[in-house]
């Protein structure tokens, strides 16, 4: 048994020194792998978003009184060739893609991510339009192609809905995330309208 693994053993047995030393020991090869592009994709160019996946796989390994260590060590016993990082690979990836799920930019059900913007202040947006213009621009994305939630989202945000009310009404979390994934969506269907 090697020292890392004696650490593992130390560490799930609650030993908050071995964790501590654990935790020293393996971040910096984790956060290697983590910011490896073929790992998650284009997370890995961004050093927030791995510290924070990096901070989410620790917290699992801790999590439950060191239950995933504890699993580690009886699968290593069934196969005493699996080595920690092997094994950890597995774990860091399922954290990622955990967190690649619930990132703001990331659009479930869409092959691509979006770029959030930040949206301007009321005082920069340009002023109210004419009856006839939002009645054709309601219409038109009424023919759009939107999931329901985006398309309701998108509906209250137009009528000035905070995103806080817009969240209440829809039962979510994120209302902003909805709302700027259906604007994209809506900017990506008239783009493709507008050059054929």
């Amino acid at each position: 048994m090697d020292d890392l693994d004696a650490l593992v053993v130390a560490a799930a047995a609650s030993d908050e020194r071995a964790w501590q030393a654990l935790w020293s020991a393996i971040e910096p090869p984790l956060a290697r792998i983590v910011a490896q592009p073929r790992f998650l994709g284009r997370i890995a160019r961004r050093a927030d978003d791995c510290r924070d996946i990096v901070v989410a796989v620790m917290a699992r390994l801790r999590a439950d009184d060191f239950h995933r260590l504890r699993s580690y060590l009886d699968a290593k016993r069934d196969n005493p060739r699996l080595g920690f990082f092997t094994w950890l690979r597995v774990v860091a990836k399922r954290v990622g893609v955990d967190y690649l799920r619930a990132h703001p930019e990331y659009v479930r059900g869409d092959t691509r991510w979006i770029d959030l913007e930040t949206l301007p202040p009321p005082s920069q947006l340009v002023g109210e339009r004419p009856p006839m213009t939002n009645r054709a621009a309601a219409q038109e994305v009424m023919r759009a192609d939107l999931p329901d939630d985006q398309r309701r989202a998108l509906e209250l945000w137009s009528r000035g809905e905070s995103f806080a009310e817009i969240a209440r009404a829809l039962g979510v979390d994120n209302a902003e995330k909805i709302v700027r994934a259906a604007i994209e969506r809506l900017r990506r269907r008239f783009r493709e309208d507008s050059s054929s």
